[in-house]
């Protein structure tokens, strides 16, 4: 008895025949239902998108951030005098039109200082000023940066929603604008966490941007590249529904929107489109050759199907290794480009040729152009057949990747997300003024202790030693403030060192300032050094430093230390974009070889060639780098990852033409020529959507988008290169003598 095996590809290539009419309708609901979920997406830009939630980091840094670090609005008063009793009284105006709102914790400014120390109120400036100049500078330096600036705080309450804020920050420039001030005075909304919300509201517009010039740019291509075939545009609304499908997923999941993953999207509309391309080009091809609609479409998956899929199992195993990076923004962006391209492909294979079974049907005859052989081929076929006669460039290219990887390490590092936004975006501007205005030439380091009782003898003798140590040893740490800097300015400069004497100096101390350094319960305390403000290298230097110190003075038993806030922050992220990005590539390329191994049933020439052809790619990118004076940011380390994901299918579809020309009985450098001939305009149009895609990003106002777009035209550029000049002679040369150890006739 004859067993007949069930082919994959003729199984659903039939249920699409059969029930085109339910997929088309089941799409359309899907689609419905993927849009309102998509309205849950939520922008983020906090601590979260760089430290997992549940991870103990993300909790140490959470319980700073609530119990010592204020979150505030900012409000630049700028004026001729500020000491001027006008100002004072728009100032005290202003404060009390904020106070309305509830969620509104506390306002100050200089107004607050100076009733504190004037019963009968302020006359004029001088009287203003010389109170002022009568007090410790650190008390007013903030406030008063000079005599034409003064800045007001708006404290916010601490259980506040990160979604509450834009809300705030409108009623607070409401309240400007209701407020008049003196003539020549002005008053503007500043600080990080101003900032920061109008980024946000950037980020939404900008991605509007990107999306529809990744449509226009996709027209272009599909009209010029894919010209030869009946309904040439339909690919894009076809993915551009697995682009909202995706979308739905995110905001069922939770996933939020960074400025990492902003970049999905335009992504997938250079993917999705290239698979559709492929579905929809076989088709036109089985209803020129006369079949009808419903069995072209189980031809066309039973041919086309296996090879895409494959080439969308090499995507998403080049995609897997982002997965293990520690920084959440950079594990969203490659869950979600994983998630996305699987989405898209399964739109073009269901959606799409549902949708052609129902227009070919109503259509007649199909008619399929053949598309000529023009330039392009005849370029490529010349340079392919040169260097495989020439296989010594495969040996310039290794020493070229090497050199690249050698370099790698020189690539800075960048992750201020103030630096990523376009830099003439007002917020930017006037929170760059402000930095200017206040001359700050230093940043704070935090170290977060915890024990049973912060106030304990032990812990403070613990706290006084660190301190000594780092303002001793380290030449970059210009002071250190802490509880004990607290007590001792109380107990006439010295530190008291048994627990009554504790007890005593802290009575003595009001709780709000002890609640600069202590938290309610007395079991957290902070220790802030106050450091040069040092480019990013020399922070992260400084960072390990005090890492390293906190090992060597480790505190006793029952007590811990460690870095927190914005520290920590910068500690985890740089040290995963400086040694984590190699390792994400390698893995890459380790996971698309064993993939590659199994689908080719452990032929290791077929394996190993395209993958070097596209990791030879990943370090010429650190050269491109290095030419462009670009940093590496939380995007761009998934470059590596994402030219071999993307970049291998170029390579994967040349060699497979050429060992379908060699088993006509082609030797191997005439079926080099003949495939190279043959699928090379396939190939470019292919690369051409990809690029079109990626390229959308060029057109983001954010340097972090524009620039990690920039360079994976290049890399893929590159790649496409590698498929027609590394590839050829790397594959002739290892097959021919690979065949020739196993006794096979070549």
């Amino acid at each position: 008895m004859v067993v007949r095996t069930v082919d994959p590809g003729e199984t659903i290539g039939r249920f699409i025949k059969n029930h085109y009419v339910f997929i088309i309708v089941m799409a359309v609901l899907l689609l419905i239902l993927a849009m309102v979920s998509a309205q849950k997406i939520y922008m983020a830009t906090g601590i979260e998108t760089f430290v997992f939630k549940d991870s103990q980091i993300y909790k140490d840094i959470e319980y700073y951030t609530e119990n010592f670090q204020a979150t505030n609005f900012l409000i630049l008063i700028t004026t001729d005098d500020v000491f001027s009793p006008d100002v004072l009284e728009a100032m005290r105006l202003l404060d009390s039109q904020i106070r309305v709102n509830p969620k509104v914790q506390n306002v100050t400014g200089l107004y607050t200082i100076l009733d504190r120390y004037s019963s009968g109120g302020i006359v004029n400036s001088a009287q203003a000023e010389r109170i002022i100049s009568l007090l410790p500078g650190e008390a007013t330096r903030f406030l008063v940066p000079g005599k034409h600036h003064t800045i007001m705080s708006v404290l916010l309450r601490g259980d506040l929603e990160e979604a509450e804020k834009p809300a705030i920050l409108e009623d607070v420039k409401s309240a400007i604008r209701w407020v008049p001030m003196p003539a020549g005075s002005s008053a503007r909304v500043t600080g990080e966490t101003a900032m920061m919300l109008e980024i946000q509201d950037e980020m939404m517009r900008s991605m509007s941007i990107m999306l529809a010039s990744a449509v226009i740019m996709m027209i272009i291509a599909l009209w010029f590249t894919f010209s030869h075939s009946k309904w040439r545009l339909l690919p894009l609304p076809i993915v551009l529904v697995g682009v909202i499908f995706t979308g739905g997923i995110m905001g069922i999941t939770g996933v939020p929107l960074t400025m990492v993953s902003m970049a999905v999207f335009p992504i997938l509309i250079g993917l999705g489109v290239e698979y559709a391309i492929q579905f929809q080009n076989r088709m036109m091809e089985e209803l020129a050759d006369g079949k009808a609609p419903g069995d072209a479409v189980v031809a066309t998956v039973k041919n086309i199907g296996p090879p895409v899929a494959y080439s969308v199992m090499t995507c998403l195993l080049g995609f897997l290794s982002i997965l293990a990076s520690p920084v959440p923004m950079i594990y969203d962006f490659g869950l979600m480009c994983m998630i996305g391209v699987a989405v898209c492909f399964l739109s073009a294979l269901f959606l799409l040729l549902s949708v052609l079974v129902l227009l070919s049907s109503k259509a007649g005859r199909i008619q399929h152009k053949v598309e000529q052989r023009g330039v392009i081929e005849k370029v490529i076929e010349r340079v392919a057949e040169t260097t495989t006669r020439h296989p010594v460039i495969v040996i310039f290219a290794l020493v070229a990747m090497i050199a690249g990887y050698a370099l790698d390490p020189t690539i800075g590092v960048e992750i201020d997300q103030s630096s990523f936004a376009p830099q003439d975006l007002p917020s930017v501007v006037l929170f760059r003024s402000l930095t200017n205005i206040m001359d700050v030439k230093t940043t704070d380091m935090i170290v977060q202790v915890k024990a049973h009782d912060v106030t304990a003898p032990d812990t403070v003798r613990w706290m006084q030693n660190f301190s000594l140590y780092e303002k001793s040893n380290n030449p970059d740490v210009l002071a250190v403030s802490s509880l004990n800097t607290l007590m001792a300015s109380y107990n006439d400069g010295v530190v008291p060192d048994t627990g009554p004497e504790i007890q005593a100096v802290l009575d003595r101390i009001p709780w709000e300032e002890q609640r600069r350094y202590i938290d309610d319960y007395r079991t957290t305390s902070i220790i802030t050094m106050t450091i040069n403000d040092l480019p990013t290298d020399q922070q992260m230097s400084m960072l390990r430093r005090v890492e390293r110190d906190l090992s060597f003075l480790s505190p006793p038993a029952g007590i811990s230390a460690t870095l927190s806030g914005q520290s920590r922050v910068m500690l985890t992220t740089l040290g995963s974009l400086t040694s984590d990005r190699l390792q994400m590539t390698l893995a890459s390329g380790l996971l698309v070889l064993i993939g590659l191994l199994i689908v080719y049933r452990g032929d290791w020439v077929r394996s190993v060639v395209p993958v070097i052809a596209v990791v030879i790619v990943t370090g010429l990118s650190c050269i491109v780098m290095i030419i462009l004076h670009m940093k590496y940011t939380p995007l761009s380390v998934t470059l590596g990852a994402l030219t071999i994901g993307i970049g291998i299918d170029f390579s994967i579809l040349h060699m497979e033409r050429y060992y379908e020309e060699k088993a006509k009985g082609f030797p191997p450098l005439e079926a080099m020529r003949i495939a190279t001939a043959k699928i090379g305009n396939a190939i470019f149009s292919s690369a051409s959507t990809v690029i079109a895609g990626f390229g959308a990003l060029v057109m983001s106002n954010f340097s972090i988008l524009s620039n990690f777009g920039l360079v994976t035209i290049i890399d893929f550029i590159l790649a496409l290169c590698s498929a027609f000049v590394i590839m050829p002679p790397l594959l002739v040369t290892l097959d021919t003598w690979w065949s020739k150890v196993r006794g096979v006739k070549v």
